[in-house]
Parts: C-alpha cells; sequence; structure tokens
C-alpha cells in the first residue's frame, strides 16, 4: 500500500468519561509530571488480603508509600507511624509482626534511632553478583544449608551450572546459579512463593571447550552436560548440581537468566527427553 501522507481527522472520544478519565491518569502518573511520586505495590499483594489485619495492610501501604523506589527501604519510627495512621504504638508492633511472619516486610536494625524496614518483592527474580559476593551471602546468612530456612530470603533449593551460546552475541557464557525460594503460607495455604535465582557470568576460562560447545548441533535449546564433579563458589563446593547447554537467541543478562532458570526449576519439568553430552568427550575438565 502506497502511504500518501494525507493527514486524518481527529476522531471524538467514544466513551467521554471513560476515555478522558484513562488521559488524566496517563499524564497525571506519567514522566511528564513531575510532582507525582509513586508507590510500588506488587500485584501478589492481593493473595495476602484476606489473611491481614485491616491495620496490617494500612500499615504495608503506608511503607510502599514512604519507601525509596529503588530500594524499598523506609526508616520512619513508630512514633511517626502511630502519628500518620492514628494507632497505637502497640497496634503498630503487632501488624508489624504479622507483615514480618507472612513476609511482606524485613525490619533490621541500624545505626538510626528508628529502625530500617524494607518491603520485600512478592514476584520471582534474578539478580546477577559476583561468586565471592554469592559464597558471602550463602555463609553469613546460612543459606547453604538445605534445612535452613529464612523468613526473607527463603530457603535454599539448589546450584545449576549453565553453558550459555547466545547467538546475539556468537559467544559462550559460563553461568553458575544458585536457586533460593520464599515461601508465604498460613497454616498449610500457602498465598505466595518467590524463587530467586542469584548468578554470575563469565566467559568459560576453556577456550577447546568453548570452541566444541559453540560447534555442537543440539537438537533442542536445552542439552544435559554431564561429566563434572563438582561447582566452586567462592571457597564453597557443591557436588549435587545440575549442568545444561543452553542455546538463546538473544543477551545473557539477568532477564534471559530469569527466563531460562524458571524454566529449568520447575516442579513439573520433564528431562528425560533431552539430549545429554559428556564434557569429557568434548574435551573439558574438571574443576
Amino acid at each position: 500500500m502506497i502511504d500518501l501522507g494525507l493527514k486524518q481527522k481527529e476522531g471524538l472520544f467514544q466513551n467521554t468519561e471513560k476515555e478522558l478519565l484513562s488521559a488524566f491518569y496517563a499524564n497525571g502518573t506519567g514522566k511528564s509530571n513531575k510532582e507525582f511520586r509513586f508507590a510500588k505495590v506488587d500485584s501478589n499483594f492481593v493473595n495476602f488480603l484476606p489473611h491481614l489485619k485491616d491495620g496490617a495492610i494500612k500499615l504495608y501501604l503506608y511503607y510502599a508509600v514512604v519507601a525509596k523506589n529503588n530500594t524499598g527501604e523506609s526508616w520512619h519510627s513508630i512514633d511517626t507511624i502511630s502519628k500518620k495512621l492514628d494507632a497505637t504504638a502497640r497496634s503498630i508492633g503487632n501488624w508489624n509482626r504479622q507483615l514480618e511472619d507472612l513476609g511482606l516486610i524485613f525490619r533490621t536494625s541500624n545505626r538510626k534511632k528508628s529502625k530500617s524496614t524494607f518491603v520485600l518483592p512478592l514476584t520471582s527474580f534474578a539478580v546477577k553478583m559476583s561468586a565471592q559476593k554469592i559464597d558471602q551471602v550463602l555463609t553469613e546468612l546460612n543459606l547453604d544449608d538445605t534445612n535452613e530456612s529464612s523468613k526473607v530470603f527463603g530457603k535454599f533449593q539448589s546450584v545449576t551450572k549453565l553453558y550459555v551460546k547466545s547467538q546475539a552475541a556468537d559467544a559462550i557464557n559460563e553461568i553458575l546459579c544458585v536457586h533460593l525460594k520464599r515461601i508465604s503460607a498460613v497454616g498449610t495455604t500457602v498465598l505466595n512463593s518467590v524463587d530467586t535465582y542469584i548468578f554470575d557470568t563469565y566467559p568459560t576460562p576453556n577456550e577447546d571447550l568453548a570452541k566444541k560447545l559453540a560447534e555442537h548441533e543440539e537438537k533442542r535449546r536445552v542439552t544435559i552436560v554431564s561429566g563434572e564433579e563438582k561447582i566452586v563458589l567462592g571457597k564453597k563446593e557443591f557436588k549435587a548440581f545440575q549442568c545444561f547447554l543452553v542455546n538463546v537467541p538473544f543477551k545473557v543478562d539477568e532477564a534471559a537468566v530469569y527466563d531460562i532458570m524458571s524454566q529449568l526449576t520447575k516442579d513439573n519439568v520433564d528431562f528425560s527427553d533431552l539430549d545429554k553430552i559428556s564434557i569429557q568427550n568434548l574435551g573439558g575438565k574438571n574443576e
């Protein structure tokens, strides 16, 4: 079709009230309005509503409004919050405990007079950090023990090694990923679960192995890799882990790692029909 560049008549509202309100909302909350400050409330919060006291809901919304958008942190004192919500300090304390017990917030002492309060994410995500920091996280928070569980950070699930063949970057990246899962429940009723994937990525150090992995013609996007004896993260060694070769068309970043790992760690995933290759047959060495 040839575009003649003809100007179109401006259409009128089909539903004046609805469309005008939509336009007001878009402009009132958009980047062009420098006066607007938004609060982040995860849509999964709706799962908690039937189990929260009315006061706890108000307190959570208060934390969401006053939290820093890039960290989810606030430092308001109990006295300040009590005045804002017109509630007693005892009530605030009770509501805080309910929010903490359900994994909605985390409160910690700092050098200030008031505690820091963090609004916790309710949606799964991946975050990149160095292997040394991953080791520090697992050690200091005691998260490398499958018998330990934290209401804030969840429970250790697994360690996975990925060889990711990125068509976009024409390279093989090696990724070490730790999977944590935080579950919020009331009795036996699960309200929400958050999968956290902490990972580090770097070029495959063995050039011969990288070349052979790149040349390997897989039938599917995922191939099981066997033959590696252990994974080393900082000072920690893991002998129970899974290893995969994954072929992706896009750049390897946090979104890509989350996309890959969220599929590999599903409870009902079936690996029985995947191809398998041995690291020794490709010229790799156990480390």
